[in-house]
């Protein structure tokens, strides 16, 4: 696996960031029906609603976006969890 940082490719605009996280939730029904080696750029991009470019204007390979949606599953998992804590009185009740 190459070591390409989707970090360094983040949006600057709202718009961008709506774009990419179109690509990562379609990348994640991709994935998830067809696994990693059947997958296919092309569908997620038509899953997305995005032209074929546009995937490359996010990520670099469907690689990057498999790590950029790991990262992306992590932090609403960790998210999700947060808000359901919150008003735990201590860490055990949590």
């Amino acid at each position: 696996m190459n070591q390409h940082s989707s970090s360094a490719r983040l949006p600057k605009t709202r718009r961008g960031q709506q774009t990419r996280e179109k690509l990562l939730q379609a990348a994640e029904i991709e994935f998830g029906e067809r696994g990693f080696h059947d997958a296919a750029i092309s569908n997620i991009t038509q899953r997305a609603g995005v032209a074929l470019g546009t995937f490359y204007v996010h990520f670099h390979s469907k690689e990057e976006v498999f790590r950029a949606l790991v990262s992306y599953m992590n932090r609403l998992t960790r998210h999700w969890i947060s808000r359901r804590i919150a008003e735990s009185p201590d860490r055990m009740t949590a």
